[in-house]
This record gives structure tokens, sequence and C-alpha cells, in this order.
């Protein structure tokens, strides 16, 4: 699996990118990393530089991602999972447990984090539409024209420099269906409830409505959860909120920052 370390300090910090994307996805975020912290990004299995999972299956995804992060020697670590990355960070938080290594993770930053796979996603990868899924997929995200036309009608889910499908341009389409294949069959949320790692979890005030509805189920499985909404904000706060997504997974005193609910 591919990783990138940036930085030598005694914090540790996983960040797990999302659909389409790679460990790239956190690059806004090292350019303000603290002397003293460590930033591990990945490229999760069949994304970027990374060879095909094992098993195109979230939980043994999950598992290797487990695995990666335990070979870091770090304990304590706070795991930052972008989009759909922050499903997988908690997939790999429960796997953790179950290898008895929970202490490898001390929190979960979950940032603009779906906790399904929406409808107008579920028309690509749906069983019953077989290979016209696929081909509507291709029309939209493996074509130029198709991308653009998505990018445009979002434009009031993103800042105006900010373009949702430009990594769509680079990736390998059958990978990255499979991928939004298997996020459509990982199961509810619900699953979850009981861990009690501690989550921060942040979205954009002007994200999809997908996403919003995502948050309020993590908050309902995750009731010891902080939430922080960035006014101004679209579905990249990486991108566009830098600062205050750096302040709420480096800064040490987080009641300093503040959160609306």
């Amino acid at each position: 699996m591919f990783i990138a370390r940036t930085g030598n300090g005694t914090r540790g910090v996983v960040g797990l990118h999302g659909w389409s994307g790679d460990h790239t996805t956190f690059d806004p975020l090292l350019k303000v990393l603290p002397h003293d912290a460590t930033f591990f990004t990945l490229d999760t299995p069949g994304c970027g530089q990374s060879p095909e999972p094992k098993k195109w299956e979230m939980r043994s995804m999950a598992r290797e991602v487990a695995e990666e992060i335990v070979g870091f020697g770090q304990d304590n670590l706070t795991l930052v999972g972008s989009c759909s990355g922050a499903l997988v960070a908690i997939f790999a938080v429960r796997e953790l447990m179950e290898m008895g290594k929970q202490e490898v993770v001390g929190r979960v930053v979950m940032i603009d984090p779906f906790a399904y796979c929406p409808w107008y996603f579920q028309v690509f990868v749906r069983p019953e539409f077989g290979s016209i899924g696929w081909m509507i997929y291709l029309a939209t995200f493996a074509n130029p024209l198709g991308r653009w036309i998505v990018n445009l009608s979002l434009q009031d889910k993103r800042a105006a420099e900010t373009d949702l499908t430009k990594t769509f341009s680079q990736v390998n389409h059958r990978l990255t269906w499979r991928y939004l294949k298997m996020m459509y069959e990982c199961g509810s949320p619900d699953q979850f409830a009981g861990i009690k790692i501690p989550v921060e979890i942040v979205r954009g005030e002007k994200t999809f409505s997908a996403v919003t509805e995502s948050v309020r189920l993590w908050s309902n499985v995750f009731p010891q959860a902080h939430l922080h909404v960035l006014p101004g904000v679209g579905h990249l706060p990486i991108d566009e909120g830098t600062t205050e997504v750096a302040k709420i997974i480096f800064s040490k005193n987080l009641d300093n920052f503040p959160t609306r609910s």
C-alpha cells in the first residue's frame, strides 16, 4: 500500500481519502502541519499507487488498512477520513479493536462523511441495472463533457474555484466503479453503535443533503461526537476551509474552536 509520510512529530495523524481520491487529498493540510505532528497519507487499496484490495469488500479492505496503521508503530493516532474515507476509517477502527490494537487510534475526525451510498450513486451499481449502470457511470465520470455538466450542476455545493469532478480525469474507472459498489454494499452505520472512541464530525454548510443526513446518522451512532459546521464551505472542507479543518485536527484544546450543531 502506498503511504506518504510528512513530518517527524510525536502526534500522529493518518489521512484516508474518499471516492476517486488519493493521498494528495490532504496536501492543503500538509502546508499547515504543526512541528510536533507526523501526517501519514495513504492511497487506499485500488486507488492511486496502491494495488487492488485482496477482496472487494469493505471489511476486508479495512483490515488491510488497519494492518498498515499498526505498522506505523505509534499509538493514540488521529484517524482522518474525508468523504467516504470516513467510512473506511470507522471500519478500520473496528478491525483494530478486533485485533486487540484499539490503543493505536485515539480519535477519529470525519470530514463531510457519507454514511450510506445515496440514490444518485446507486444508479451506477445496483445489480438490477446491470451493464446499464456501468454505461451511465462512464458517460457521467469518464467523459469530460459529463464531468463538466456534473460540476456545473453542483456549483452551489462548492466554492467557485473548486472542481468536484477533477480527480475523475486521472483515475482507473473500472476500479473507481468497484470502490463505489463496495461502498453500496457495506451496510448500515448502526453496526458501529457502541464504539466509544472520541469523534469529531466536520461538514460544510453548503454540502450535499445526503452528507447532512449522513452526519445526523453518524451523530446518532456516536453520541459522544462533536459536530463542526463550516460556514460558506461546500463538500470539500479540506480545500475550502483548510484553516478551520486544521484547527480541529491539530488543536490540543478543541474547546477553543467554536462549533455549531
